[in-house]
C-alpha cells in the first residue's frame, strides 16, 4: 500500500536503500564549503568503490568535479532521452518501464546479453544482441545516494538516471534464475570491503526493492521506457537529427552501406522483374499478328499471360505485406498512445507486455 501522501502512484520516490543489510560502508559523506563531498571511510583507499581510478580526494578540474564528471559519463542518457519523444513515429514500443524480459527469457528469443558500461545503450536490442550495463560496486552505498541526491543539480537528472537505471533490474532479474545468470556475467557486484561475496538472491531481493517502488516522475525519461530497438533509434536519430546513426555495431563504410543499400536494391530487383515481365507481354503481343508455324502460338500466348501473372503476384505479395505491416503498426501506435494517456491519469497497471505488435 502507498502512503497518503503518494495517492499517485508515478509520483513515488526513492526512499532509500534498506538500511539493515550494509552491502557496502565504504564512503561516507561530509559537509564541504556548504556541499555535501563524497569521502572514503579508510584514508587509504580514497577511491570510488569498484571504479579506483576515480580518486575522491581530487579537488576540481577546470571548475567541475572529477566525480560528478565521471557519473554524467556512466549514467546520464542525455543523447537518447532527446529521441525519445520523437520514436513514437517509428512505431516505438510501448511507454512503459515493465516492458522488459527477464534475463533468462532473452535465450528465448535467441539474445545473446552483451555487458556494456555505455549508459545509453543499457536494454538495446538489435536482432540476436541486447546490451546491459552492470551495477557498479558503489550503489551498494548507502552514502553515495545520500550525495547524489545532494549534488545541486536543479533537476536531478543524475539521480533520476541512476535511479531509473535500478529499477530496470528489478524487471531484469525477475527470478533466481535470472539472478544466477547476472552473477555469471558480472552484471552484479560484491559486497563489502576487498573482493567480498556476492550477496544471495534473498538479500538481492531486499536490496533491490526500494526501487521497484519509485514511480515514473521520479526517473529520467529514458526509463520510463524498457527495452528498445536499436534500428528504431537509429531511424529516429536519421530522420529527425540528421545523424547516420545514433549507434553502429559495426562502424567501417562496408557495414554501414550494406544495411543501407539492401531496402535499395531489394526494390530495384522487384521493379527489374516488373519492367522485363513488361517488355515480353509487349514482345509478345508483337508476335501475335504473325505468329510462327506450329506449337509457336501456344509458347506465344503463355509468354502473353504468365508474365502478367507473374506481375500481380508480386504486386499482391507487397499489397499484403504492406497491409499486414500497417496493421500491426497502427496497433502498436494506438496502444503506445492509449498507455500515455492511461499513464497521466495516474494509471500503473498498463502496457505490462514484454514486447509490441512489431518487432
Amino acid at each position: 500500500m502507498l502512503p497518503a501522501a503518494y495517492p499517485d502512484p508515478t509520483d513515488v520516490p526513492f526512499s532509500g536503500l534498506v538500511e539493515d543489510l550494509k552491502f557496502n560502508e565504504d564512503l561516507k559523506v561530509v559537509e564541504e564549503q556548504t556541499r555535501k563531498m563524497l569521502k572514503a571511510v579508510d584514508p587509504n583507499k580514497n577511491f570510488l568503490p569498484g571504479q579506483p581510478r576515480i580518486c575522491l580526494d581530487d579537488g576540481p578540474k577546470d571548475g567541475k568535479d572529477p566525480l560528478l564528471l565521471y557519473l554524467d559519463e556512466s549514467h546520464k542518457t542525455d543523447k537518447l532521452d532527446e529521441l525519445l519523444p520523437y520514436m513514437r513515429f517509428i512505431f516505438v514500443q510501448t511507454p512503459s518501464h515493465e516492458h522488459i524480459m527477464p534475463l533468462h527469457h532473452q535465450a528465448a528469443h535467441a539474445r545473446d546479453v552483451k555487458v556494456t558500461e555505455n549508459p545509453g545503450l543499457h536494454l538495446v536490442w538489435y536482432h540476436e544482441i541486447i546490451y546491459v550495463k552492470p551495477i557498479p560496486a558503489y550503489f551498494y552505498s548507502p552514502a553515495f545516494w545520500e550525495y547524489l541526491e545532494n549534488t545541486g543539480e536543479k533537476d536531478k537528472t543524475l539521480y533520476k538516471a541512476c535511479v531509473g537505471f535500478m529499477r530496470s533490474y528489478y524487471m531484469l532479474i525477475k527470478y533466481e534464475i535470472d539472478f544466477k545468470e547476472a552473477c555469471k556475467l558480472g552484471l552484479i557486484p560484491r559486497k563489502g570491503k576487498g573482493k567480498g561475496r556476492l550477496p544471495s538472491y534473498e538479500e538481492w531481493c531486499r536490496f533491490i526493492m526500494p526501487f521497484a517502488r519509485v514511480g515514473d516522475k521520479h526517473v529520467n525519461y529514458r526509463y520510463n521506457y524498457g527495452e528498445l530497438r536499436l534500428t528504431r533509434i537509429n531511424n529516429t536519430a536519421m530522420f529527425f537529427r540528421f545523424r547516420l546513426a545514433y549507434y553502429h555495431i559495426y562502424p567501417q563504410w562496408g557495414s554501414f552501406l550494406e544495411h543501407t543499400l539492401a531496402p535499395i536494391i531489394t526494390i530495384f530487383v522487384v521493379c527489374s522483374v516488373l519492367l522485363d515481365s513488361m517488355q515480353v507481354v509487349l514482345t509478345a503481343i508483337a508476335m501475335v499478328n504473325s505468329p510462327p508455324d506450329g506449337v509457336w502460338p501456344r509458347f506465344v500466348d503463355a509468354s502473353i499471360w504468365f508474365p502478367v501473372v507473374v506481375m500481380l503476384s508480386i504486386a499482391a505479395i507487397l499489397l499484403v505485406t504492406l497491409l499486414c505491416v500497417g496493421i500491426m503498426g497502427a496497433k502498436d501506435f494506438l496502444r503506445g498512445n492509449r498507455v500515455r494517456r492511461e499513464k497521466k491519469r495516474g494509471v500503473t497497471n498498463v502496457g505490462i507486455r514484454t514486447h509490441g505488435m512489431v518487432w
